[in-house]
């Protein structure tokens, strides 16, 4: 029993000195690592800035290891992020002069996912149509990160192409954030996003269909609203109306907005009201006066700000509106509406 106890401490020991030695070890690669880019990392950006500003042929970039070559592929991104145009074909051609987008590319094939990103990264920024296949099937994986980046290099490489092929996974992927989808939508502009756009709604894709609603203001709006509008003679759904009144901007399509004032979803009266206050006029006073006592404060709130909006209300009228309003809710709401107008 006590040789046993004595064995067990031993081991203890043995597993913790050995504990010990690993930390101590990790800890002085680290150190070395941090001491060699320190050395290192000035040339490198000595080569990029002359890359970027001089000749690409004429800089110095000694060899790069492969340990190394993660670091100086994030410190190229980062340079070809911040100087887009001429200059990410010059710094890409550093990359060629000196054979690393060869092992850029591979990178791709990593499964460490931070050296995966950044060999994605690195192809969309050199548009790099050999390793289109790999970022489409990358372009799918289940890692948001890792399928995102893929995204964004498949545009960058060739907008259109990537956009009717990712037209089916936008509306899906929930977790690519809309936000960075949206602005890299702007950037492209109607032109190109149009089409992608369009097949997009016209499958009307359940879920995501708010998604893409928000990516389609960006595209050419007379054929956005094309589609658009005709949902509201086929469909009734609360969402999909919403966003058709979202484009209604014609008095004739008005008719559409005074039906759905009158919808048991408070959100369509919301847009019905904004709608009318939008593109309406006189006639649309007494239905937006009803919605004014909506139960709901913001169908009530967005009425009286399309009350001070309506062609040919001054504002005496409006004020006389409130006076004579019946219901005390519609007062007030009015009342904020006005004050509000006064201070804009």
């Amino acid at each position: 029993m006590a040789a046993l106890a004595q064995a067990i401490a031993a081991g203890a020991l043995s597993a913790a000195l050995l504990l010990i030695v690993l930390l101590v070890a990790v800890r002085e690669s680290r150190r070395w690592r941090h001491s060699r880019l320190a050395r290192v990392e000035p040339q490198w950006r000595d080569a990029l800035r002359m890359a970027i500003e001089d000749d690409p042929r004429a800089a110095r970039l000694d060899s790069i290891g492969l340990l190394d070559l993660p670091y100086f592929i994030a410190l190229w991104n980062r340079a070809a992020e911040r100087h887009p145009g001429d200059a990410v074909e010059r710094l890409g051609t550093l990359l060629t002069v000196h054979r690393l987008d060869r092992r850029v590319l591979r990178l791709l094939w990593r499964l460490n996912p931070r050296l995966r990103v950044l060999g994605i990264t690195a192809m969309g920024y050199l548009r790099e149509p050999a390793a289109w296949q790999r970022l489409q099937k990358l372009a799918r994986h289940r890692d948001p990160v890792v399928s995102f980046a893929a995204a964004l290099a498949l545009i960058r490489i060739d907008s259109r192409r990537a956009l009717d092929l990712l037209a089916g996974h936008i509306p899906e992927r929930t977790d690519w954030p809309i936000a960075r989808l949206a602005t890299v939508f702007q950037a492209l502009g109607p032109a190109v996003v149009t089409h992608s756009l369009v097949a997009m709604l016209l499958r009307r894709p359940r879920p995501g269909l708010e998604r893409v609603v928000k990516l389609a203001r960006f595209g050419h709006r007379e054929r956005i609203a094309t589609i658009v509008l005709g949902w509201l003679g086929s469909s009734t759904d609360a969402d999909v109306i919403i966003t058709a009144l979202d484009y209604v901007d014609h008095r004739t399509q008005l008719p559409w907005a005074h039906t759905s004032a009158q919808h048991e979803e408070w959100r369509v009266r919301t847009a019905a009201a904004k709608a009318m206050g939008r593109v309406g006029g006189r006639d649309e006073m007494p239905r937006l006066m009803e919605l004014l006592r909506d139960p709901v404060w913001w169908v009530r709130y967005h009425a009286a700000q399309s009350l001070t909006r309506l062609e040919g209300l001054e504002e005496h009228e409006l004020e006389t509106l409130r006076a004579e309003a019946r219901d005390a809710f519609a007062a007030d709401m009015l009342g904020q509406a006005l004050a509000e107008m006064r201070w804009t």
